[in-house]
């Protein structure tokens, strides 16, 4: 780990007094930053009402803390002295899979199904492939400019292992899971030496967050989510270890677990950042050197530290020709520019409104952050939480001046994490699971918030601060079981609709018209296509589904569901045709199947009236004008059946 006296932070060198200065003033604004943000989420959410549970809470804690300091003459510093990582390990293995329990057997959902169509034949000249493809443009025909080979080579695998069993892919994602908390513990205990209690609520804390459900209960949460998030971590610890050791093989196992996170997802380009934001924090401890045997520290010139970076920088420079030459592009131009569109101006003008946007952007992405991180607990349990953060922020104020190291930690390795490893976030559509990296930045913070490296333990309530800490992971611990059962049951839903799906189309007559309404997303056709069928059930029937349920651009359906149409249409107006509506009924939990035979002049004037016009002169729709035609054709065939 790295050198130090229980309590006390790997700081040799101490601070400066403008640098307390410039610390403590950051953290206040950061602290009433937090509080401004949270009132106004909490208010236009409609649970302001958490506020002034908040405030009982906060100050029925602070009367206890002041009852403790007073009068419990051996103040608890136990909270610390878990030593070694057997322990912490087993703890954090034990809740994560106690947690996780009702997702284990949970079926496939959305991009699951595509995942393993695509890649349950694996061949090298496929693998080669994902190394310069766009896998988007492979699974959903349209560009996205993903260059993530191990998300195709994590299923070659895992279906060679698992098959079609849910559970396999279920426990490889809690392993992980564990993995990246112990991590979090790691690097705690890496940062402030000495006492492991502090990491292991770290840990916890990760373990438990409710905003992980999705990362984790979603299968193709691993590939996307939980493996790049590993290779990120274990490359930022080993670099952590690299400057307080000097020993080059964490060297090569940073730049060796960079390389494998670039090729998991562009988070990866977060990395470089983050490491010079911790040198830049190792500078402002005034730690500049390595450990010696002795305990002491070796100072090192400027250049020495500098060359640490040269292996990220070649990685990172070839990273970004190969993807100028798969994609033509480095960095998503196109979807950055969409960002910007409508403030083009010209000169000081155009810039500033550029400017001003981005910072909009960015506002917009930090409240939702905050939202999913805490304003998703109900209002009661969230009254409780604020409570105890607020009893803890005040208490971490009232710690001696000269004692800034938990405050800087904080700040520097906690909030500035969250800003950094979010950045990529303001290009794409956000959604809870994207913050399972940048929650790691929440928990550090929380971590030395809520438990400081203090001298003087007595003089901070620690059984106080024990027992809220506690509360806190077993309040995150009830929402995040509630959520997973919510998502356990997505699966349970899924995997119903696939199996009396392929049911009813294999007992209907063949090559019919069929329309399917279902709740789930971006599960055809490969829901209706082996390995999770038999056979091509696609071929059996003339399929028109829900845009929304199909993988493909809506230019592809149009395309598919024109010619069906067509084919349908082809004929006297009066001779007699088949069709049949395959709906989902959410209140009985079962698919509901329709039929209805009508003149085919009945089914050319509800496509003609749908779309505006005669399917012939309709070269292309809306995403309305398509929702609008399947509505109409599902209620042709229910109002004749």
């Amino acid at each position: 780990m790295g050198n130090g006296k229980d309590g006390d932070l790997a700081c040799p060198g101490g601070n400066s007094s403008w640098s307390d200065r410039w610390i403590t003033g950051v953290f206040l604004l950061f602290l009433a930053g937090l509080s401004a943000a949270a009132a106004v989420l909490l208010f236009r959410d409609g649970k302001g009402w958490a506020f002034l549970i908040a405030l009982v809470v906060g100050a029925l804690l602070w009367a206890l803390r002041h009852f403790e300091i007073g009068h419990l003459t051996a103040s608890a510093r136990g909270w610390g002295r878990l030593r070694g990582d057997f322990a912490p390990m087993v703890i954090i293995s034990l809740v994560a899979i106690t947690v996780y329990l009702p997702t284990l057997n949970s079926y496939f959902t959305d991009d699951d199904f595509a995942y393993i169509n695509n890649f349950q034949t694996p061949s090298l000249s496929q693998l080669v492939r994902l190394f310069h493809t766009d896998i988007a443009q492979v699974l959903w025909g349209q560009p996205f400019l993903e260059l993530r080979p191990f998300y195709g080579l994590y299923y070659m695998v895992s279906y060679q292992l698992w098959g079609l069993d849910p559970l396999g892919y279920h426990l490889s994602s809690v392993l992980l899971h564990v993995i990246n908390s112990l991590l979090v513990f790691l690097i705690v205990t890496e940062l402030a030496p000495g006492e492991s209690g502090r990491g292991v609520f770290a840990g916890l804390l990760y373990v438990v967050l409710p905003v992980h459900s999705r990362a984790i209960c979603w299968i193709t949460g691993l590939p996307a989510e939980g493996l790049p998030t590993l290779l990120y971590l274990v490359a930022f610890l080993s670099f952590v270890r690299f400057r307080v050791a000097g020993l080059s093989r964490y060297i090569v196992i940073s730049t060796s677990a960079f390389a494998g996170c670039l090729l998991s997802k562009e988070t990866a380009l977060t990395l470089p950042v983050m490491l010079v934001c911790y040198d830049l924090f190792r500078k402002l401890i005034g730690e500049n050197g390595v450990s010696n045997a002795g305990g002491g520290t070796r100072k090192r010139g400027w250049q020495r530290p500098l060359l640490a970076y040269l292996p990220f920088a070649v990685l990172l420079l070839a990273y970004l020709a190969l993807r100028r030459i798969a994609f033509a592009s480095i960095f998503s131009e196109g979807t950055w520019e969409r960002i910007w569109s409508g403030y083009s101006g010209e000169g000081a003008p155009g810039l500033a409104a550029r400017f001003a946007h981005l910072l909009k952007h960015f506002a917009s992405l930090q409240a939702f952050d905050l939202r999913q991180l805490l304003v998703t607990f109900p209002t009661p349990i969230l009254g409780v939480v604020l409570g105890l953060y607020l009893f803890w922020g005040l208490s971490f104020l009232r710690r001696p001046p000269k004692d800034h190291k938990p405050m800087e930690l904080t700040v520097c390795l906690g909030l500035v994490w969250c800003l950094i490893s979010s950045l990529p976030l303001l290009a794409v559509d956000l959604t809870s699971r994207y913050l399972y990296l940048p929650a790691v930045g929440f928990c550090i913070a929380t971590a030395f918030w809520v438990l400081p490296a203090h001298r003087k333990p007595r003089l901070e309530a620690g059984s106080l601060r024990l027992l809220g800490a506690v509360l806190l992971i077993l309040l995150s611990a009830s929402q995040l079981w509630k959520q997973n059962k919510q998502d356990a049951h997505m699966g349970e839903v899924s995997e119903r609709i696939a199996a009396q799906l392929a049911t009813a189309l294999r007992a209907m007559p063949s090559q019919n018209l069929v329309i399917i309404r279902e709740p789930e997303e971006y599960i055809m056709p490969f829901v209706l296509q082996p390995p999770f069928t038999s056979a091509d059930l696609y071929s059996r029937a003339r399929i028109i589904e829900f845009p929304s349920a199909y993988c493909c651009p809506l230019s592809t359906w149009w395309e598919k569901t024109r010619l069906m149409l067509g084919m349908e249409l082809a004929g006297a107006p009066d001779a007699p045709i088949e069709i049949h509506l395959l709906a989902w009924d959410q209140r009985r939990n079962s698919l509901e199947h329709k039929r209805r035979v009508l003149p085919r002049g009945l089914l050319r004037t509800c496509v003609t009236t749908s779309l505006g016009g005669p399917l012939e002169a309709v070269n292309s729709v809306g995403q309305a004008q398509a929702n609008r035609l399947v509505e109409a054709l599902a209620r042709l065939v229910a109002e004749g059946s």
